[in-house]
């Protein structure tokens, strides 16, 4: 025989019906969460893809700030790279890449620098990139119908005191193994000589320079031929080292420039 305390809880354990439509709303709430937020929202828009290596990110032109340049609707190219893409842009060279596969680069120009992109715009009724007449850009940057921008890599070197510079890209020089059986963590790493950057273009009398290393972050340290000759760029760290090794601060980041300092003036 059942005790009424035993019928009391017997009782409890079970929902009644006002109880279960008191519930409703918040099971409606979870179900909504559940399945709702799980295919989350884009926007019905226009976009570009921003490649960065084996990355893809993917830029709606709604999300972005329209300005008004030589009369039409357009988007500045360097809103386009934000910091989820990189927070030093100015290392990279940009192809701007139209429907049809075209960019200035195959037309044997360089890529643009970050300053072109800071002075470019995406004209929104035709897709084309435009820039700012002070930057006097060949015809064949003014991609129509642009589809893509793609970051590169690239490693700029110049004159001392010079503005205009000249740059290589990483993909297109010559990747060797760095060596050091003093230190585990850098020894096989692939790495392009510092060498390359100023031999490949720059001077034939590279002895009669010294060099400045600048990082994107403002640090610098100047280096003789002879040193420069020993040291590397690391590809998948991103920094300076020399073998023998010249110290912390030779290990430069995010390196951007080598500056060409005339020893004979």
């Amino acid at each position: 025989m059942h005790s009424p305390t035993d019928t009391k809880k017997a009782i409890s354990g079970h929902r009644s019906p006002q109880n279960v439509m008191n519930l409703l709303p918040f099971i409606l709430l979870f179900l909504c969460i559940a399945f709702g937020c799980s295919r989350p929202v884009k926007p019905k828009s226009d976009f570009i893809t921003i490649k960065l290596g084996g990355l893809t990110f993917v830029k709606y032109f709604d999300l972005l700030e329209k300005v008004i340049f030589e009369g039409d609707q357009a988007i500045r190219l360097s809103d386009f790279i934000d910091s989820t893409i990189t927070d030093y842009p100015q290392i990279y060279a940009y192809r701007v890449i139209g429907s049809d596969g075209f960019y200035a680069a195959t037309k044997g120009s360089p890529d643009n620098v970050w300053d072109h992109m800071q002075k470019g715009y995406l004209k929104l009724d035709n897709r084309r990139a435009v820039f700012d007449p002070s930057l006097d850009l060949l015809g064949r940057y003014y991609v129509k119908d642009v589809e893509a921008i793609e970051l590169l890599r690239k490693i700029e070197t110049r004159f001392e005191e010079e503005e205009d510079f000249t740059f290589s890209l990483i993909m297109d020089m010559i990747v060797a193994t760095y060596l050091d059986s003093t230190d585990s963590f850098y020894d096989g790493r692939p790495g392009i000589k510092l060498s390359d950057f100023i031999i490949n273009s720059l001077t034939p009398a590279p002895e009669n320079y010294t060099y400045t290393l600048l990082s994107a972050e403002g640090d610098q340290r100047v280096f003789s031929w002879f040193e420069l000759q020993t040291g590397w760029w690391l590809l998948n760290l991103d920094v300076t080292k020399f073998f023998p090794d010249l110290g912390a601060d030779s290990r430069i980041i995010h390196l951007q420039t080598i500056e060409l300092i005339d020893k004979t003036e």
